[in-house]
């Protein structure tokens, strides 16, 4: 019979996991706050150009949007971190967490890559790059759990 007792660090390390999950949250919301100051400063070279103002104003709305993404990502993170805290693994709401988690990615990716792209800021698009390959990433263990949750249904049918 397996032993049932916990991991030594296993508490730790989850508890360390929802801490830098909030304080991801912390940072989110504090360049939520800069979000003008920090559109100057990625635009600083494109001085003079005519369409500047669009171009900010565009740039804070993709920063917004993508900051909505980035708290909602957050959220349903902690909520997935609670419940394997609690020995809820593999279970149908953490297969569902990461699928919304893996959405929230592609929409950044979606978002930022052309972005990047057409406004030429290497820092943007490259953060549409990193944020599809997350979703890559967050799709595959969905994935992986999910099909988990399908034999653990199984198995608890059949004893």
């Amino acid at each position: 019979m397996p032993d049932k007792t916990p991991a030594p660090g296993r508490d730790k390390s989850i508890a360390l996991s929802q801490f830098s999950t909030l304080c991801m949250g912390l940072i989110c919301l504090f360049m939520v706050g800069c979000g003008p100051q920090l559109v100057n400063w990625a635009l600083r070279d494109y001085t003079g150009s005519a369409a500047l103002g669009a171009l900010r104003a565009g740039l804070l709305g993709l920063g917004y949007v993508c900051a909505a993404l980035a708290f909602a990502t957050l959220y349903n993170l902690y909520r997935f971190l609670g419940r394997v805290q609690q020995g809820a693994v593999f279970v149908r709401a953490n297969v569902a967490a990461l699928w919304r988690i893996s959405w929230f990615c592609a929409g950044a990716a979606f978002l930022c890559t052309p972005a990047g792209l057409l406004l030429r800021l290497p820092f943007v698009f490259s953060l549409g790059l990193c944020a599809g390959f997350m979703a890559l990433i967050v799709r595959v263990i969905m994935n992986a759990f999910r099909q988990a949750v399908d034999m653990k249904d199984e198995l608890d049918l059949t004893v």
